[in-house]
């Protein structure tokens, strides 16, 4: 290593996103020195913005390992602006991955269930991929050229991520029910929910252990979104009576967003890593009974 380098057991691309921020934190409490990047200004992490990286600012220190969190993550931005998004999400990512590829760092690059269309059930690493998304298409790229390329890295594909706070959907649906009004849940679409302390947890031992290729995390099943709601009503203590089912149509959510099966097969992990995988139900129930609860005994002065 040339002189004057600083070392860090891993770097964490992206550390203030919702994967990032709590992979860091699970790095640091295990001991390691981890170094985080951001695009935002004003924050103490490295400074690395994936619309223009500055790649020699990487090569001022070595990484055992980097996590590759950051990204356009909204599929819809990335319908939006798919050239705009590719450069971000696969040209720029790729500039970064090589090069600390070529200062000995091991690569864990967060990849998405989006790279399957949703049409076969439980599909195993191996299984073709056939992305319906502009950022599906995308996360199969940077897969492709790891592979192409053999850079060394794991590209680990997860499925829904949720946190121990009601956000997106879940933020909706809680907001309504609090407030006495209906939630109205998707019946014709699944979600395979993971928690975000899992994935990072996951991350850390694919990088830390230096493991290659693809791997799978999802919860064993898959639920609807209707019954995602009605098991967060009754964990929270809000009217479940209130939540409906209703199938959307193409006009409120159109196909290429919509998968038939949401879960993936994460047997390999479980039986390498002995990770634990977990049925939808109980991913879901972990995770409400963080949310706030109602109070029906509280009163209006």
């Amino acid at each position: 290593m040339a002189a004057g380098l600083t070392r860090f057991d891993a770097l964490v691309v992206g550390g203030d996103g919702l994967v990032g921020r709590e992979l860091a934190m699970a790095l640091h409490a295990s001991g390691h020195a981890v170094r985080a990047t951001s695009r935002r200004s004003g924050s103490d992490a490295l400074p690395l913005d994936l619309a223009d990286p500055d790649l020699p600012a990487l090569g001022r220190a070595r990484f055992a390992c980097a996590f590759i969190c950051a990204g356009i993550t909204n599929m819809q931005a990335c319908e939006r602006a798919p050239e705009t998004a590719r450069l971000v999400n696969v040209e720029n990512t790729l500039k970064v991955m090589r090069a600390l590829a070529q200062a000995g760092t091991h690569l864990v690059f967060l990849s998405s269930g989006q790279v399957f269309d949703g049409e076969i059930p439980r599909p195993e690493e191996t299984t073709p991929r056939r992305p319906k998304t502009v950022y599906g298409r995308h996360k199969t790229a940077v897969e492709e050229a790891i592979a192409r390329e053999a850079l060394p890295a794991a590209f680990l594909r997860v499925t829904k991520i949720l946190a121990k706070t009601p956000v997106g959907m879940f933020r909706t649906w809680h907001d309504a029910l609090r407030a006495g009004q209906p939630a109205v849940a998707a019946a014709n679409m699944t979600i395979a929910p993971v928690a975000v302390e899992d994935v990072a947890q996951a991350a850390m031992r694919l990088g830390l252990e230096r493991r290659t290729g693809a791997w799978h995390l999802s919860s064993a099943d898959e639920v609807t979104y209707a019954e995602a709601a009605r098991d967060m009503a009754q964990a929270c203590g809000l009217p479940c009576a209130l939540v409906r089912g209703e199938d959307v149509t193409e006009a409120q959510v159109p196909a290429i967003y919509r998968h038939r099966h949401a879960a993936l097969n994460a047997g390999k992990l479980a039986a390498a890593l002995g990770f634990p995988i977990h049925p939808a139900a109980t991913v879901l129930a972990e995770l409400f009974r963080a949310f706030p609860r109602h109070d029906s005994s509280a009163r209006t002065p």
